[in-house]
């Protein structure tokens, strides 16, 4: 997938790339100044795509990516955790001062650890279709923390295949990985032009005049769409089944991680 508008924008000749403080850098594999300002600019999906990396920051999701062998190189804060160098295994480290590394992690909360590692290998839609029973599919889901929150609601509740349809914020962005708490690392990921055809129940989340989800079982294998915030999904097939979550007072409809939660937590 082409990076969008504001990816280009953003490794144009403009951009301001992190300065890291090397003076203070202590690291037990030797890594250069011109790797490390690389690496703080995986936040643009160019940069993620030509290196084939993604950026891997915080406890949780390191751990996560040390447990399925998915970290290339790991970043430490200097003083932190010994148990870190006992977990990585063969995995080259590195010591940075805490400004450098909150510097590479691009967020402001003090992290203790980051890491890198390859991008995902995607599997073709019909295959993912094939492997699970119930897939999750994302039609123009645009909010990074929306797009992490339900691949972890998904993955927690037994879904095993994401969709990503275009529109929906890119899930290797080191936000939407952040938001996912590592079920980006483990979900099956495929992505494609449009829905392809297959056997499972189209799933169709609508605010009004759908069957209460209260009241109906989950199909034995099913495609949960989630679409746009604002508009909703452009997808509309015979013989979907449209659902309603029933809401009371005056709140007309639940955001789209809430909704997935209220769906997948009734059904499975």
């Amino acid at each position: 997938m082409r990076p969008n508008r504001q990816s280009r924008a953003r490794v144009g000749k403009d951009l301001e790339v992190p300065r890291l403080c090397y003076k203070e850098v202590v690291a037990d594999d030797t890594i250069g100044k011109d790797r490390l300002r690389r690496l703080a600019r995986l936040d643009s999906r160019k940069v993620r795509e030509e290196l084939g990396l993604q950026l891997l920051a915080g406890p949780r999701l390191v751990a996560e990516a040390l447990r399925g062998g998915r970290v290339s190189e790991l970043f430490l804060r200097e003083g932190a955790a010994e148990e870190w160098r006992a977990r990585a295994g063969d995995v080259p480290i590195h010591e940075l001062a805490p400004e450098d590394l909150a510097r590479l992690a691009q967020v402001k909360t003090p992290q203790e650890v980051v890491a890198v590692g390859p991008l995902p290998t995607w599997a073709s839609p019909e295959a993912l279709f094939q492997r699970h029973d119930r897939v999750l599919v994302l039609d123009s889901v645009q909010d990074p923390g929306n797009v992490g929150a339900v691949a972890r609601t998904a993955l927690g509740l037994g879904v095993g295949g994401l969709l990503v349809l275009p529109g929906t914020a890119d899930v290797t962005a080191p936000k939407v990985l952040r938001a996912s708490a590592g079920a980006l690392l483990r979900l099956d990921l495929a992505a494609a032009p449009e829905l392809p055809v297959n056997d499972h129940t189209l799933v169709l989340p609508v605010v009004h005049g759908g069957a209460d989800v209260r009241e109906i079982s989950a199909p034995q294998r099913f495609a949960l769409v989630l679409g746009n915030e604002a508009s909703g999904t452009s997808i509309d097939r015979a013989g979907a089944l449209r659902v309603t979550i029933p809401m009371t007072g005056e709140v007309e409809s639940l955001n789209v991680a809430a909704a997935c939660a209220v769906i997948l937590g009734r059904w499975l």
